[in-house]
């Protein structure tokens, strides 16, 4: 399992841009179960060109972001995993298109997913990104590079999952460790009837303004994550540089943020009172291409 945290989450939210640190959230259950097949990714993120910006995205406040599921092959090693985020880094060097991926391990046997591991791209804008997808199957180097380590991890390619995120201020409360590693919370929450995404929207910031010097130095990060189709809620996860950090910005939403924010977030929607928790790591960042995360060795 340690292994998916390598590859499959590029995710972590090592320095994600103003719109996000990444942490979340990025690799959790979505609403909507998503299956990518790993090859397909490869070449997701080998071929897309295109820098094109989602001038719709940056107007409502979000970024682009697609989701795949994974389980861990029989060859899975913490050596193998390293190699293989190595590699793919090589790949994707010349990709502007792709500005971050991260990868989400569980963290918690009740995960609503079970041992389902996410791995999280964002992208500068959907088109890019749909382009990327469709030139895949003609790209080689992806292939050969998927084949290789196709008994490391085996993600399933039926479907991706769309997402459009929005994040509060990253850098408020201090940095991510240089390994890459960040800790999540991902909490599966309902509009209530009469409300939706815009009321979301509006609430976040609202949010991130309560925030106060109790969540220093853990890194906190919020993050909206709203799958496109589905109309009857979002994901809600937050983000630290560790599980000991998780617990301190909880103690300071129960002391100072919970009775300013609760009652107005309980007028538009409604959270499962259990989160899934994931282990997550950065496994790119374009604004620091040279970067490798630090796995477990077991």
């Amino acid at each position: 399992m340690i292994l998916f945290i390598l590859l499959l989450f590029s995710i972590e939210i090592y320095s994600r841009n103003e719109a996000r640190y990444h942490q979340p959230s990025r690799g959790f259950k979505p609403i909507n179960k998503i299956k990518l097949n790993l090859a397909v990714f490869s070449a997701l993120v080998f071929v897309a060109g295109c820098a094109m910006q989602d001038e719709v995205a940056e107007e409502s406040g979000t970024v682009y972001e697609e989701f795949m599921a994974c389980q861990a092959g029989p060859d899975y090693t913490s050596d193998n995993m390293t190699n293989m985020i190595a590699e793919w880094q090589m790949l994707i060097k010349e990709v502007e298109a792709l500005t971050g991926a991260w990868g989400y391990v569980p963290a918690a046997e009740t995960n609503s997913s079970g041992d389902t591991i996410w791995w999280e791209l964002q992208w500068s804008s959907q088109d890019a990104a749909d382009a990327a997808w469709a030139q895949w199957s003609s790209n080689e180097d992806a292939a050969i590079w998927e084949n290789k380590y196709s008994s490391v991890l085996d993600c399933d390619g039926e479907a991706r999952g769309s997402f459009d995120v929005a994040y509060t201020n990253s850098a408020t409360f201090g940095e991510l460790g240089d390994n890459g590693y960040f800790y999540s919370e991902v909490y599966q929450c309902s509009y209530n009837e009469g409300s939706a995404k815009d009321s979301a929207m509006d609430f976040l910031p609202l949010y991130e303004g309560a925030l106060d010097e109790g969540y220093a130095g853990t890194a906190f990060q919020a993050g909206n994550y709203y799958q496109q189709g589905n109309e009857d809620g979002f994901l809600w996860v937050n983000f630290t540089n560790s599980k000991d950090s998780m617990d301190k910005a909880s103690a300071a939403f129960a002391a100072t943020t919970r009775d300013k924010m609760f009652p107005i977030f309980s007028e538009f929607a409604t959270c499962e009172e259990s989160p899934d928790l994931y282990h997550g790591w950065t496994l790119y960042w374009s604004d620091t291409k040279d970067f490798m995360p630090t796995f477990p060795s077991s």
